[in-house]
């Protein structure tokens, strides 16, 4: 039922149009003709708007929070806060104001607008679904799943139904700590700044944003931000994003915010969703509405639970309430997540878009449990726009100068959805707290607190910090930096760190780095000294300067750590590390010279000579001796693999993203990545001047790559190939050397760039090679199918490495192993079981790794 809601009576315009004269008793008397003239033309030019408002509630009085108001037959609309509270801004005239709550009832007011503001609170009853008739199968299957199979028919139509559109996108952005510890790893957390009450809850994030978002059929967006809000940052940028929110029903699965989901409509769904029907309605606009129950078989499957409302005949999706929980989305941290949708028809015969669009979230981590919700409600929808052919490019997202700089007064006209009282005392809160924040005062008081010296930085270093001069500098501790290998024995590591910021943000800054390295067995004093300045965050150009004296790994990438040697040395009598003394300048550069095209090179001068062991010293295993520091002979304890020599070294490296997409803030770029294999190209060239005793070139293309393939899981490769074009003089240390790994237990092991059994310096070479490293990850598709061990929520992970060489010929590492193993944010641990083939083997290798995988 319709009912009409009037205002009071407009303040009436005393001035009438229509050819009749003022009246001498109106309460404004115009003289002047001009006046007239202009009054007058603003009148005819302009939309007289009004305001409705008020709070939405259910019956028994309790705020119904997100819920979608708009105006029918349009897409202008909006939801209410998380209080219930709305506001509607409309024109002049009668208008038919639709209220809506997924699991309620609409309802249906006629407003009849004259300027003035109208104060309407509505209360919305549950939903009565009444069953229609239906025809049960023999088997008794719920008349829900013949629904379900008429949308997913209808799926892929509704998915490519629209091949353009625009429109305007508000989001409102909030994460609040509902609950924090005292203390975390032994330090206080106090109020975080004024942040948090006294109960220990308060807003860390409240940002809003308005953009203009694009599309183009299949998958292409852009969207211009053009006002921006953060609270207790008025420089800040709001990090909110209209297609990140696109939970596309209509799409089989969703994976913006981790591992894929599937859709209730999705081709596949019924290995994954039961059904039930609930009951039908006919909504405002005369669509007989379904409710259907949507129940996830396991609670482990990437899949949601709730109720999606289908309309009859249309199939297509009239809204959503729906949740899931981080074992879903394979995100420890996260508790649950719930999503609401509302949609709206833009066009006849079929064409319905999202009005509203709801995420709230609950998280945990490290005790802290944090609530938050994103909010977007899109309006003035264009389904038809003429959208020039090369406005889409590589540009998600373009963020205008100056849309920080609004003020509230725009906001208070331009946002659809008003604040709540904690929202708008949180802005106020913050508007004081950044005059503080900034202030030298502040920032001087919270340097003297983390400026004291604690026993702490004893083993972890110290710093010092003037955060209102924007420097710290920080020393390192001897202690913790103390290691041992057989060339120095125990040697110490002193290192210095000064940083300077000549931004607020960061942007650019310069540091200067530097260490000094006694041996304490070989009696030498080492070190090193570098400057280093990086100018943007745009193209991240960036360069520096480095030199002095080092023991350095014949293989600079360091496969295995300092850490790892000294561990496997003192407790089992395995240097695994070889070392080489080099004396070295070099001046290095990097740069992204256009999207998706990067550019870094150095050149070094060195003078190297070969070391040997100093010490047999190690805890355990002491009558035997270590293995020489000849990586080519481990027995040959008198002789190195390379003479003393001068090097002289041009290195080039080229990393191509083809069409790279990325984010672009002002003064700042966040790259997001491709769709194809990123290339890169090295070239290394020996140069015979200046003294240089080298003569060579070599030149190395890699493709790597990380592919989603569905619920399937996502496999991740790295191929390369490489060769020296010219071969004169190449010493040991200039060789190729692959990434090895000899150890049971390496926690610092690169997975996608480094063997599982491969000695390190077995097969080092000057001629071509061609390897390939390869990993499946199955994502809980086969653990998360078998009871009890779904509950662990490990991940399936298998592969190989292959490496061919005229010196290895062929080469193999097959493994499958477990991954995500832990508990909470730290399901970290690895477990491979890998299985070692190459040429004139007898019989397979066998060997465990446990390492630590990061996600990423």
């Amino acid at each position: 039922m319709i009912e009409t809601v009037t205002n009071s009576e407009n303040c009436r315009l005393l001035i009438e149009i229509n050819g009749i004269k003022p009246d001498k008793n109106n309460i404004i008397l115009m003289e002047n003709k001009s006046i007239l003239l202009l009054l007058v033309f603003f009148y005819l030019h302009s939309n007289v708007l009004g305001q409705v408002s008020g709070k939405i509630t259910n019956t028994k009085g309790e705020p119904l929070s997100f819920a979608t108001i708009y105006v029918k037959n349009s897409t202008q609309g909006t939801t209410s806060n998380m209080d219930g509270d709305y506001e509607l801004d409309l024109e002049e005239g009668n208008h038919e104001i639709i209220f809506q709550y997924v699991g309620f009832e609409q309802q249906t007011k006629r407003i009849d607008m004259k300027g003035e503001p109208i104060a309407l609170d509505v209360v919305l009853n549950e939903l009565s679904v009444g069953l229609k008739e239906v025809v049960v199968s023999v088997e008794g299957e719920d008349p829900a799943y013949a629904i379900i199979r008429k949308a997913i028919k209808k799926r892929e139509y509704y998915l490519e139904q629209v091949k353009e559109y625009k429109c305007d996108v508000y989001i409102k952005g909030l994460q609040k700590v509902a609950d924090v510890p005292e203390k975390i790893m032994g330090m206080e957390i106090g109020d975080l700044g004024g942040i948090l009450d006294s109960t220990g809850t308060g807003i860390v994030y409240l940002s809003e944003s308005v953009s203009k978002l694009h599309f183009k059929a299949p998958n292409q967006f852009k969207e211009e931000m053009i006002s921006s809000k953060v609270s207790g940052n008025d420089n800040g940028f709001s990090f909110n994003q209209a297609n990140v929110m696109d939970f596309n029903f209509y799409k089989n699965t969703y994976d913006e915010l981790g591992r894929k989901i599937v859709s209730p409509i999705a081709n596949n769904a019924f290995n994954y969703y039961k059904y039930k029907l609930e009951g039908a309605f006919v909504d405002e606009t005369g669509h007989l509405v379904n409710k259907i129950e949507v129940i996830r078989k396991r609670d482990t499957d990437p899949s949601l639970a709730g109720y999606i409302y289908i309309i009859e005949d249309l199939w297509n999706i009239h809204s959503v309430d729906m949740w899931t929980n981080g074992e879903a989305f394979g995100q420890p941290i996260m508790d649950t997540m719930s999503l609401k949708q509302v949609y709206v028809p833009v066009q006849e015969p079929d064409v319905w878009r999202i009005l509203s669009n709801t995420i709230y979230f609950k998280l945990k981590i490290f005790g802290i449990k944090i609530n938050g919700d994103f909010t977007g409600v899109y309006s003035n929808y264009d389904v038809n726009p003429d959208i020039p052919k090369k406005y889409f490019d590589n540009q998600v997202l373009t963020v205008n100068e100056d849309a920080n700089t609004r003020d509230s007064a725009y906001w208070e006209e331009i946002r659809p959805v008003p604040l709540t009282l904690e929202e708008e005392q949180d802005y106020v809160k913050k508007d004081s707290l950044q005059e503080i924040w900034s202030s030298k005062e502040f920032l001087d008081s919270m340097d003297r607190k983390s400026n004291k010296f604690k026993f702490m930085n004893v083993l972890g270093g110290y710093t010092y910090t003037r955060s209102y001069d924007k420097w710290n500098m920080t020393i390192g501790s001897p202690l913790s930096a103390l290691s041992f290998n057989a060339v120095q024995g125990y040697f110490t590591n002193l290192s210095a760190d000064f940083e300077k910021l000549f931004d607020d943000d960061g942007n650019r800054y310069t540091n200067l780095r530097g260490s000094l390295v006694y041996g304490f067995s070989d009696k030498q004093l080492r070190g090193k000294l570098g400057w280093g300045f990086n100018l943007n965050k745009t193209d991240f150009t960036r360069w520096g300067v480095e030199g002095g004296r080092m023991a350095v790994q014949f293989n600079e990438e360091e496969p295995i750590s300092e850490m790892q040697n000294t561990g496997s040395s003192l407790f089992f009598k395995k240097n695994n590390t070889k070392y080489y003394d080099k004396y070295y300048g070099r001046v290095k550069g990097r740069s992204e010279l256009f999207n998706g095209f990067e550019l870094g090179g150095f050149i070094e001068y060195a003078h190297k000579k070969p070391l040997f062991n100093t010490t047999n010293h190690s805890y355990f295993y002491k009558d035997e001796d270590y293995f020489s520091n000849n990586p080519t002979d481990f027995s040959n304890y008198d002789e190195a693999p390379f003479v003393t020599h001068e090097a002289l070294t041009l290195g080039l490296d080229i990393q191509i993203r083809i069409k790279q997409k990325y984010l672009s803030y002002p003064n700042r770029k966040f790259i997001l990545g491709t769709d194809f294999p990123t290339i890169k190209i090295s070239y290394r060239r020996g140069i015979p001047i200046l003294g240089g005793d080298t003569d060579f070139d070599f030149v190395s293309l890699a493709l790597t790559d990380r592919v989603k393939l569905g619920i399937a899981g996502t496999s991740k490769y790295n191929l390369e190939g490489g060769m020296f074009l010219s071969d004169k003089s190449v010493p040991f240390t200039d060789f190729h050397h692959f990434n090895g790994n000899t150890l049971t237990v390496n926690f610092m092991i690169r997975y996608l760039d480094q063997f599982r059994m491969l000695e390190y310096y077995e097969y080092s070479t000057t001629k071509p090679y061609v390897k390939l490293q390869w990993e499946h990850h199955f994502d809980g598709v086969i653990l998360g199918k078998i009871p009890g061990i779904r509950k662990l929520q490990w991940g399936l992970v298998a592969g190989t490495n292959i490496l061919y060489s005229e010196k290895t010929k062929a080469y193999s590492e097959l493994f499958i192993g477990i991954d995500k193993i832990g508990w909470g944010i730290f399901r970290l641990v690895r477990i491979d079981f890998v299985t070692q083939l190459k040429t004139n083997m007898d019989r397979p290798r066998f060997n465990a790794l446990i390492g630590v995988e990061i996600p990423l």
